[in-house]
């Protein structure tokens, strides 16, 4: 069965902070990335050519502690993999909400980054993959789903918040897919009630979101 995921053209991460400034200066000073807007409580992050908020590949968003708390114990989020044309040797490196990112150095001549790997811990490993494998024919392999983009890894990993709605921890939040303009995601919405899984589709077909075996949220976007 085609779906959506034979179209991506790329994923942008979507992370759920306590001080955005205090992440912010992570970002920028030790991960040699740049803000292209901020938006209410969101920050576009991407490399140092981006100009535009299509050049996205990374998305925080501020969420006070009034209404949202640390993770009790493990994280969903285990590592980012970003291949940047910044650095010359590769490194790993913790940010102050406590997020692992692995920066590997461009192995082509782009200027752009490009997030090639999000590795996940989960409790349910079954229907986290079977979300991918069974409801959209993608591989996986040594619970390692591949897609266009990369890959997206999985860890059996036990803790309390691993089920819990992302709005309430400072977490990863959401998986934005990037699809192409000639996707039309009413026809994929179709695919999706044959499979059974709940979503949202507007009603322009700009967008696509739905909720994996773990709560995290995954979007499609025009």
């Amino acid at each position: 069965m085609k779906t959506v995921f034979d179209n991506i053209k790329r994923t942008v991460p979507v992370i759920r902070v306590n001080n955005r400034d205090l992440n912010l200066a992570f970002y920028k000073e030790t991960l040699g990335l740049k803000v292209i807007s901020e938006e209410n409580a969101l920050a576009m992050l991407g490399s140092k050519s981006a100009k535009t908020r299509t050049d996205t590949r990374l998305i925080l968003e501020e969420s006070p502690s009034m209404r949202t708390r640390a993770v009790d114990g493990v994280k969903k989020l285990r590592k980012i993999v970003i291949e940047s044309p910044e650095f010359t040797e590769g490194f790993e490196a913790t940010s102050p909400e406590g997020d692992v990112f692995e920066i590997v150095p461009s192995q082509s001549d782009t200027q752009d980054i490009k997030i090639t790997e999000i590795q996940l811990n989960a409790s349910n490993l079954k229907d986290v993959l079977a979300f991918y494998v069974e409801g959209f024919g993608l591989n996986e392999k040594n619970q390692i789903v591949q897609f266009p983009f990369g890959q997206i890894s999985y860890f059996e990993a036990q803790g309390s918040d691993l089920l819990t709605n992302p709005e309430e921890v400072w977490d990863i939040e959401i998986i934005e897919f990037e699809v192409a303009p000639e996707v039309d995601l009413h026809h994929i919405a179709t695919q999706l009630d044959d499979l059974g899984l709940a979503y949202y589709v507007d009603k322009k077909g700009k967008i696509l979101t739905l909720t994996d075996g773990q709560n995290l949220e995954i979007w499609f976007m025009k």
